[in-house]
């Protein structure tokens, strides 16, 4: 958990046209928040915060709907009071997929904590990041995000338009699968972002703009919104990029209308995103047109350019998106109409900086009347598109620009799929890092134990090969993460070599007939401090294990096996893994490391 603490801008209103958990009795402080664009999380869903708003009773719980752009093996949550006056402890909070309106799927539910704790204390002005929580999560889901309120507060950190349906309930109850809802309300509090743990995640798109970005005129609760389009397209196409969206309503590039300005909030709702690596500048600058003070199009390109160089400083690829057509809507003129055509022919133009431009105007306009919106686009005002127009928006992206389309997943040898450095020789512990925190088996211990690399592990009658990488410093096993793996042959039984680290990991993966068949099977594995268990067998027992340093840690460590049945008289093709766990591997998150797996006769 970290925190930042930030200025808080106050808003000036502009027109828009547009199960219980315990709390601890000390909760833990937030640290400050840096930058996570390097550190293997992306951001999946993300709103930004630019007001205080609400005021709220004591005893509530909130539960609040994110639509995940895409998945990932684990969750962590970002909380804001930037804009709070006081600070804020809120406690149990929950993660699940929801199923219906303020209900969740109940097998799905994971607790959330901060720095190991159950609550945290945000200061005014700071924000908070969560422990890693074992999620799963979905692409294109509904996420449930929900916390305990134990004292009244007011004036939240908050974004005003969720076009989403979120929940206040009575009582604390953040853990039930069916809340008794007090009321509904349709913005985001103290919530900011959802990340993910995806492997094969390229980076974040930060849709950066005003009411049009933030999908006003847009359905409710259906994600209509652009960024939602947008999402399903890259998904489509292969490529696996989380879009966290980013849009105020009547916030504008150069002044101050709803909430800080373009220019003043960047660095927080862009730069520090999850896994930024592009953004979509769109259509704060009409708002700046339609606010009395008549900026000139060279002023927009100003601050345009400012931000321009400001994402390229930080290694961000910068979009610049046209400004769509407004005649019709009453803040309409002949000379903000020059304005708009100014900024927009600078977009176009090869000298504009410009990373690529994504032309929202030609995408939306009337062929026959390019000021305003193409009839069918138009939600009516003039000046917002309606679904079918977001659509065109989101079409209008150019995809090549956001990285190789990626063919479909081939199945891979499960030691190609390896991803993890779990054994060390005892004067080489350097590369170990079995648990997030820099431990790793010994070699030699695992050898005294029978367990030597390039020869075969017995257990339970099946013979495995232990990886003829392990204590060379080169990755040795696979931590399961969904993937594909090829491994064709005829028996009875599915047997695995494996071990868990923090914590028992378990989860559900598919077997692949040649017949085209499936069979669903899972896996549980103890913490690999549990050599005496009794729950599942026992292959290995190292007597001790390293650490970093070349240290050796007396603890005896285990690797499990497991045995699965399979269909009599098939043969198997491919094994999916299951997903348990996250790549790289995280301190804190319960995670399953393979080390070997056959089809055998047991």
């Amino acid at each position: 958990m970290r925190l930042s603490k930030r200025l808080a801008f106050p808003g000036v209103v502009a027109l828009i046209t547009a199960t219980v958990g315990v709390i601890p009795a000390q909760p833990v402080q937030a640290r400050p928040v840096q930058a996570q664009v390097a550190d293997g999380w992306t951001s999946t869903w993300s709103t930004a915060h630019h007001n205080p708003r609400g005021s709220y009773p004591a005893e509530t719980t909130v539960r609040q709907i994110a639509r995940t752009s895409i998945g990932g093996t684990a969750a962590r949550i970002r909380l804001s009071n930037v804009f709070g006056d006081r600070p804020l402890t809120l406690s149990d909070f929950h993660l699940a997929e929801r199923s219906s309106g303020a209900s969740i799927v109940a097998s799905t539910d994971r607790t959330v904590t901060f720095g190991g704790r159950t609550s945290v204390t945000i200061p005014p002005g700071g924000e908070a990041i969560s422990d890693p929580a074992p999620f799963a999560v979905r692409a294109e889901s509904d996420v449930a995000i929900s916390f305990f309120m134990p004292e009244p507060t007011q004036n939240l950190s908050s974004h005003d338009f969720a076009f989403q349906n979120n929940y206040l309930a009575a009582g604390n109850v953040a853990g039930a699968a069916d809340l008794t809802v007090r009321e509904t309300f349709s913005r985001y509090i103290v919530v900011s972002d959802l990340d993910v743990l995806n492997a094969a995640a390229t980076g974040s798109l930060v849709a950066f703009g005003a009411s049009i970005t933030e999908g006003h005129n847009s359905s409710g609760n259906a994600n209509q919104r652009y960024t939602n389009l947008l999402a399903s397209r890259l998904n489509a196409s292969g490529r696996t990029v989380g879009v966290a969206n980013e849009g105020v309503a009547g916030n504008q590039l150069l002044g101050v209308g709803i909430g800080p300005s373009a220019l003043d909030r960047f660095d927080r709702d862009v730069l520090s995103r999850s896994g930024v690596k592009w953004v979509i500048f769109a259509d704060n600058p009409i708002n700046d047109l339609t606010s009395g003070r008549e900026p000139t199009g060279e002023q927009l390109i100003t601050g345009l350019r400012q931000l321009i160089g400001r994402a390229h400083a930080a290694g961000v690829n910068f979009f610049c998106a046209t400004l769509t057509p407004f005649e019709g809507n009453t803040h309409w003129r002949p000379a903000r109409e020059v304005s708009r055509g100014q900024y927009n022919d600078f977009v176009r133009s090869a000298g504009s900086g410009c990373d690529a431009v994504v032309d929202f105007d030609r995408a939306t306009h009337d062929p026959a009347a390019p000021t305003r919106f193409l009839p069918a686009y138009d939600a009516g005002d003039h000046l917002h598109p309606n679904d079918a127009g977001m659509a065109a928006m989101a079409n209008a992206v150019p995809l090549d620009r956001l990285g190789a389309a990626a063919p479909p997943a081939a199945p891979t040898t499960l030691a190609e799929a390896f991803n993890n450095v779990a054994v060390t020789d005892d004067t080489a512990t350097g590369p170990g890092n079995f648990d997030g925190g820099g431990a790793s088996f010994s070699a030699q211990a695992l050898a005294a134990a029978g367990a030597v690399p390039g020869r075969t592990v017995t257990s339970g009658g099946v013979a495995l090969p232990w990886p003829t990488t392990a204590g060379t410093g080169r990755p040795d096993n696979a931590i399961a993460t969904g993937q594909m793996i090829t491994m064709p042959g005829s028996g009875n039984t599915l047997a695995f070599l494996y071990s868990a680290s923090y914590g028992g990991a378990s989860g559900t993966g598919t077997i692949h007939y040649t017949d085209g068949t499936t069979q669903a099977y899972g896996l549980f594995s103890p913490d690999w401090f549990d050599s005496a268990t009794t729950a599942t067998t026992v292959a290995v027992v190292a007597a001790y294990q390293n650490r970093q340093g070349n240290v050796r840690y007396d603890a005896p460590s285990a690797v499990f096996s497991a045995f699965v049945p399979l269909a009599p008289g098939k043969s198997v093709a491919g094994v999916r893994l299951p997903v348990a766990g996250g790549a790289p591997v995280q301190a804190g998150l319960p995670t399953l490391h393979i080390f070997a797996a056959a089809v055998a006769n047991r």
